[in-house]
């Protein structure tokens, strides 16, 4: 149905040329039009509750609409004056915004080593390298990402000091830093106490004071619990369970708030916009000057430059050959965008209440940019450039985000499986996705654009002039780093498999040869090979059931899941048992009781085990590394 309503929205929108920069400004009635039948499609699609949103043009809320409901047990529609939605990673823009007051102030420098203004932890630094407020706010500190148990909680009894949540989850600094970007909350958090320890205020009093109070944000808070005369305006966030809507409790960030953890009705969200459209005025107050504030929207750092960039907190997005800055967000259960046209003084805000808005957030975004700034159909040319042969065969392979834990278990769903780059016909590659995948046309060396859409792929060399990463366009704050076959999550899933047929055959073959009289080495040997195969089985059965039973939706909070302590203790038996095979492997070959293929048997499933092993090494599924 998506697929019908879509083109039906844009012919509207083509049908209604736009007057978003006509001196008399955005005809509101026409865009109100045009969205309700937009966020119509979305609401027909996806299973949704509400939707709060607000379109500011030039210093004026041009249109502010709830759509949905904010709380579906008492049929409350969404209010958009009062409802609180969570923006979640939208909140970072506040924390840049107060990063930047005190660097025009002169009390913070985004240059200089960050461990000058903390105090309560050792600021990671494994390349020698100082960490600065400019490799933070770019996501480039260089750090692993870990988010399971530590990022959201359930209760407010759970909720400790800023300081002592970021210094209990110090990650470790895996790049150097400034080399690529990756998503880093723990970092943006780390901004928000450095803001706390220059101030003298606590985090969410700063915001309060200097930006929520001065924009007349009254319904916006960063602090958690929610003030009472707050807490009654809480739009209620769902989850997904089994097809129906299923409220969820109010998901507590503070521990991590600087990096998320705003409440906000998105009339407020405007006043925020209207400033950052008006050199950080808003009414008679100034927040920020003029400069800072055009700084804020500048590009500071980028991978490419044929992919968008990271400006000052702010990410660079690209569409219909139109520049914008802004951030989006997520919780488990709300999912936001903010978007600003800084050269044509416009912006928009939208947050859902239910998981899939993520999804529908996309379209409603895009659909947006489209009526305000429509663009022709593009005209593909098909014609290989020179060379492009030989560089898909170089860009050719499997590639794994760099936004994951490289230390802690964690880090298993990049298991689940790799970026694949294959070849598409001449000059074209591919890339799946989970609607079908694209095909993608070389246009400039390693410059790859989607046919019949927006998107780019780059692809780009490591110092020995290897093709190393590869960059999404649209995505400045991760890297894909190109895998080995040794490191392939592919061949990982097949070495897995096969020592999990292994174990099953050893089990099998001992059971059936329990009675052969063997004795000596050989039975030594057949009994340390069968306990390691007893343990790999109890162990890959067992964790399979522990993940089909995660509700994945709580392992945020639930971790690590009921049942994985315990199950971890089979690698280890495994590990005893099969380094005993190995020792017993020479005197296997010599035993008279082993004939030639069983001794082959016995060294190919130790082998196998010890692969098996070293795998879950990799994953650092050996000991408890949560």
């Amino acid at each position: 149905m998506r697929a019908l309503l879509a083109p039906i929205a844009l012919l509207f929108a083509a049908a209604m040329p736009s007057l978003a920069f006509s001196e008399e400004g955005v005809d509101g009635a026409r865009f109100e039009a045009y969205l309700d039948g937009l966020v119509k499609a979305q609401f027909h699609d996806y299973k949704l509750a509400g939707m709060t949103f607000v379109l500011v043009q030039g210093a004026q809320v041009t249109l502010a609409k709830g759509y949905g409901l904010a709380d579906i047990a008492s049929n409350e529609p969404v209010d958009p004056n009062r409802h609180l939605f969570r923006p979640g990673s939208v909140s970072k823009l506040f924390t840049w915004t107060a990063v930047m007051q005190l660097v025009e102030q002169g009390r913070l420098d985004l240059n200089a080593d960050v461990g000058q203004y903390v105090d309560q932890f050792e600021i990671p630094n494994e390349f020698n390298q100082p960490l600065t407020l400019r490799h933070i706010m770019t996501h480039a500190p260089g750090l692993e990402d870990a988010a399971a148990g530590i990022l959201f909680k359930e209760s407010a009894d759970d909720l400790i000091p800023l300081a002592d949540s970021l210094g209990a989850n110090v990650p470790t600094q895996v790049r150097a830093p400034g080399t690529h970007a990756s998503y880093s909350n723990w970092a943006t958090a780390l901004a928000g106490l450095i803001v706390a320890n220059i101030s003298g205020q606590s985090f969410e009093s700063y915001v309060r004071d200097h930006i929520l109070t001065p924009l007349q944000m009254p319904n916006a808070t960063f602090d958690e619990p929610l003030p009472a005369h707050l807490a009654p305006n809480m739009a209620t966030g769902y989850l997904n369970k089994q097809g129906t809507l299923a409220a969820t409790g109010f998901e507590f960030i503070k521990n991590f708030g600087p990096a998320g953890a705003l409440s906000a009705a998105s009339a407020d969200m405007g006043n925020f916009i209207i400033a950052h459209l008006n050199d950080g005025r808003f009414q008679q107050t100034q927040i920020l000057n003029p400069a800072t504030t055009r700084l804020m929207h500048q590009n500071l750092f980028s991978h490419h430059e044929a992919v968008t960039a990271m400006a000052h907190g702010f990410w660079e997005k690209w569409r219909n050959g139109q520049r914008f800055v802004g951030h989006g967000g997520d919780t488990i259960a709300f999912h936001s965008e903010l978007v600003l046209d800084p050269e044509n003084d416009l912006g928009f805000y939208l947050s859902f209440n239910a998981p899939d808005g993520a999804r529908a957030r996309a379209a409603i975004v895009d659909g947006i940019i489209d009526y305000f700034y429509p663009e022709p159909p593009k005209r593909y040319s098909f014609d290989p450039i020179e060379g492009s042969a030989e560089r898909i065969a170089q860009v050719v392979g499997a590639y794994r985000m760099n936004r994951r834990s490289y230390t802690k278990l964690e880090g298993i769903v990049a298991l689940g499986g790799d970026i694949p780059i294959t070849p598409a016909g001449e000059g074209a590659i591919y890339l799946p996705s989970a609607n079908g995948g694209s095909k993608f046309f070389e246009v400039e060396p390693f410059v790859f654009d989607q046919v019949g859409g927006q998107r780019r792929l780059v692809f780009t060399a490591n110092a020995d002039g290897q093709i190393a990463h590869l960059l999404l366009a649209a995505t400045p704050v991760i890297v894909a780093d190109k895998v080995g076959a040794l490191e392939s999550a592919a061949n990982h899933q097949l070495i897995l498999g096969l020592a999990l047929l292994a174990s099953l055959f050893v089990i099998i073959n001992t059971i059936r040869n329990r009675k052969d009289g063997i004795t000596g080495v050989a039975r030594r040997g057949r009994r340390l090979v069968t306990s390691a195969a007893v343990s790999n089985l109890v162990f890959i059965v067992g964790l399979g059931a522990i993940v089909a039973g995660v509700d994945m939706q709580r392992v945020v909070y639930d971790y690590p899941p009921a049942g994985l302590p315990f199950i971890l203790i089979f690698p280890l038996l495994s590990l005893f048992f099969t380094l005993g095979s190995l020792y017993y492997l020479w005197p296997v070959w010599q035993s008279t009781e082993c004939s030639r293929w069983a001794s082959i048997r016995y060294s190919f499933v130790t082998i196998l085990f010890v692969l098996y092993l070293a795998i879950l090494n990799y994953w650092h599924l050996i000991g408890w590394n949560y």
